[in-house]
């Protein structure tokens, strides 16, 4: 019945909202800077396999006519995954940062060694970033936290903050990824002209190809950083969409030779680049640019924003295929440039710097558009430099305590 899709897409949706926001956090807080970008962006790579398998189960689906099956099995498959999930949870240790926030240090101690890399690392290299941690939450702590925190005028620069997170799940969204991803076969068939079953697997092979792509932001997002990779993806993501828009208009011209081949590899072409930087390191950004005591309050903001406007897109495309058709494109070719202008200008580098490091980052500049130009300074100097400037930091704020 109705009523029950209504209340399931209702507890589901609470469920993935839940994941989305608390995963990526918990992930960042679990690892080490150097190696946090891929650890984060690693849940891309499932995403799109996910997304991949349920566009092939639609696909063998189709061919069967008045069974049941055909939409029970759909709706059972989701359900062996979230078991997995459930099953295994309680097996993960808890974040070492939450729990230093929480006046648990022995069971941070615990957590950190289970996470180490080495083995053999020793408790005494534990304890000081444990203090280190500490440090950092003495120094930030407020009497009451809440998401009203980012309207306030302060040294951190909340605000600007939130902005950048509301800023890059938006650019997730309207660049098209998912104008793509849920209305690929629409396109192939409807924009491009292909008979409904070759568009149904021409569909599901883009979103195949989404999972290969998805690894180059699993290779690259510690190596080249965070910023690099979100203009790469954008700039990307507006060319291919801006020769969909000449593609799809001559087909719409009656021009019709080579341009469905044409408009198959901006298709392609745009699921190389998107995976890149906007399937997982939206998330990742959000959760790393936060202070301690509002990373998941943020998370939860970009969370919130980056599935407002996939409701946006899954509401406004069927009626933009029906009215302005191939200049609906346009749209996203302009967004997908002027992201990587956004993100050039506004957005400071953060790959390499501990969590409580961004603090720094987002305090020390004069004014709130001097903090990329400020992040940019920090890259040029070397770890063991940061490091020592660090250090000499701790050793004065023990001092005065």
């Amino acid at each position: 019945h109705i009523a029950q899709l209504f209340v399931g897409r209702i507890i589901s949706g609470i469920g993935t909202g839940g994941v989305n926001a608390v995963v990526p956090v918990w992930q960042s807080e679990c690892t080490k800077p150097k190696s946090r970008g891929k650890n984060v962006v690693v849940i891309g790579v499932f995403i799109a396999s996910g997304v991949a398998i349920a566009s092939w189960v639609n696909v063998g689906l189709s061919f069967i006519e008045g069974n049941e099956v055909s939409w029970r099995l759909p709706l059972a498959l989701p359900i062996v995954f979230t078991l997995l999930l459930m099953a295994f949870t309680m097996s993960f240790p808890e974040s070492p940062r939450w729990l230093i926030s929480k006046g648990l240090k022995t069971e941070a101690r615990v957590a950190m060694h289970a996470l180490s890399d080495a083995p053999t690392v020793s408790y005494k290299a534990i304890d000081a970033e444990i203090e280190t941690i500490s440090l950092a939450l003495r120094e930030s702590s407020t009497s009451e936290y809440g998401f009203a925190n980012f309207f306030k005028r302060g040294p951190q620069r909340l605000f600007y903050r939130l902005c950048l997170a509301i800023a890059v799940n938006f650019s997730a969204q309207m660049t098209g990824a998912n104008v793509i991803t849920y209305y690929g076969k629409t396109i192939f068939q409807e924009s491009l002209g292909l008979e409904a079953e070759k568009a149904a697997i021409l569909s599901a092979g883009v979103l195949t190809w989404k999972i290969f792509a998805a690894f180059s932001a699993y290779l690259s997002v510690d190596r080249f950083g965070r910023k690099p990779l979100f203009i790469i993806s954008a700039l990307g993501m507006g060319t291919s969409m801006a020769g969909l828009t000449g593609t799809v208009w001559a087909i719409d011209n009656r021009y019709t030779y080579g341009a469905s081949i044409a408009a198959t590899f901006f298709l392609f072409f745009y699921m190389s680049f998107f995976p890149l930087g906007f399937l997982a390191a939206n998330f990742l950004y959000a959760a790393e640019i936060a202070p301690q005591e509002l990373r998941i309050h943020l998370a939860a903001i970009g969370t919130a924003t980056h599935w407002l406007f996939n409701f946006v897109i899954a509401e406004i495309t069927p009626v933009a295929f029906a009215t302005i058709r191939w200049r609906y494109y346009i749209v996203y070719a302009v967004v997908g440039f002027g992201v990587a202008l956004m993100v050039y200008f506004l957005f400071p580098e953060t790959k390499g710097r501990s969590l409580e490091e961004m603090d720094r980052l987002f305090e020390d500049p004069g004014r709130w558009w001097e903090v990329t130009a400020y992040a940019r300074g920090m890259e040029g100097m070397d770890m063991g430099q940061v490091d020592r400037e660090d250090a000499k930091m701790s050793t004065s704020h023990i001092e005065k305590a």
